[in-house]
Parts: structure tokens; sequence; C-alpha cells
């Protein structure tokens, strides 16, 4: 799920329609119009010790083959699970200097008719599963695609290598004392290695991964100074 190979809106395999669990859309795109039955796989895989989410993860933990993306999607089931309902930025980040909005009330939201709507589908009370979890996006387009307002899209956008930031996710944002809501777009590199500081990663690691969310670097091998320049609007 945390890799968007599963029936969530974007690619989808053959088996996957034939399941059932998602139909195909214009331009072979999936899209879970009867979430029931991605509901109730989810529901059943969660059950099954050895096939749980939580297993999956663990398991591909302990091999350096796979570990990183097991990682990245450990933090990504953690921020899903964390922002389901309203909480201040400050209760999951620890910040190096204490912005002003750290304090703004925020939680997860994905895109369903032009709107942004709150998404769990792991929760005890799930909402809008059709949305699936995440999408996954190889190519610029789709990133910018994304980015934009949508009619429907998941809450969570992982992108490959060239993009920069691992993952980038919309959340619904307000100040604790006000009713206004607005967009916001997390980003992140996520990073873990055994070298450093017990509270922090070495340098190196730390001005690759700032560098990577710098704007101007992203998919800085393959894009051109056109496309560089739609980010920048």
């Amino acid at each position: 799920m945390t890799r968007g190979q599963s029936p969530t809106f974007g690619p989808v395999t053959a088996e996957l329609v034939e399941y059932g669990l998602a139909r195909l859309r214009q331009g072979h795109k999936g899209y879970i119009v009867e979430p029931l039955a991605f509901l109730s796989l989810v529901k059943w895989l969660e059950k099954q010790n050895d096939v749980s989410l939580a297993a999956n993860i663990r398991s591909r933990l302990g091999f350096q083959a796979s570990r990183g993306d097991a990682y990245e999607e450990l933090i990504v089931l953690y921020l899903l699970r964390t922002l389901r309902y309203p909480v201040p930025f400050n209760t999951i980040f620890d910040f190096h200097s204490t912005p002003d909005w750290a304090n703004d009330m925020a939680h997860i939201v994905g895109r369903l008719d032009r709107k942004d709507v709150p998404v769990d589908v792991l929760g005890d009370a799930p909402q809008n599963p059709a949305l699936g979890v995440v999408h996954y996006a190889a190519s610029i387009e789709e990133v910018i695609r994304w980015i934009g307002t949508p009619d429907v899209a998941p809450a969570v956008l992982v992108t490959s290598h060239l993009f920069g930031p691992d993952v980038m996710i919309r959340c619904s944002s307000s100040p604790s004392n006000s009713t206004v809501t607005s967009t916001v777009l997390l980003m992140g590199q996520f990073k873990s290695f055994t070298n450093g500081h017990k509270k922090s990663l070495d340098a190196g690691t730390i001005n690759h991964g700032l560098t990577s969310l710098n704007r101007d670097h992203w998919f800085k091998q393959t894009v051109s100074q056109f496309v560089s320049s739609l980010f920048s609007v």
C-alpha cells in the first residue's frame, strides 16, 4: 500500500481489476468505485499475523536490500495514522527553530470531487477508502498533476528518486484559534544512518537531504529550464 503498488488511484494490473478491487478508466487509470471490497481485503490482511502491514515492514527492515524502502513505508504509515485527526504540527515534528505555524492544527486529506476530504483506511472508522492510500508518480507530469488541484487523488505522493523529496503529503491546516483552513503540502527526505550523532545525522547526510528538498534541484538530472519554471510560480 505505502509504495503505490496496490489498487489505488493510478496504474493497476489486470489481476487487480479481475479481483473486483478496481476498475479501469480513461488512460488505464484505476479507480476504486466500490471501496467495500478493497476495505474488506485490507481489514482481513491486518488480522493475519504473517501478512499484516506491520509484519511485512518488520521483516523487510531486517534485510539490507529492502530496508530503505521499508523505512520509508514505516514513516509514511506513521504519518497517515498520526495525521488522520487534527493535531498540532509540533506534536509530530521536532523543529530546530520553531516556525510561526508550529502550533497550527493539521490533518491529512485527499482530493475527491475537487474538494479536500479526510482519509483513513486502516482505522476503526474508515473515511473515504475509495481514494486508496498512495499514488506513485514516475514522471514529472504526474507530480505536477498531483501538486495541482486534481478532481481525485490520494493524500500521499511517492516519487521516483529523480524528483528530490521522497514523499509529499497533502494536509488541511488551520491556526489553533481559527476556523480558517488552508491546504499544506508536506514534503520530506527520509534518512536513517548508523553514523552521526545520537539525535541527529551527520552533516553530509543532512546537507544532501536539505538540498534535495530545494525546488531548484527537483528533477535536476532530467528537467529542462522551462519545466523548472513551473515550480517557481
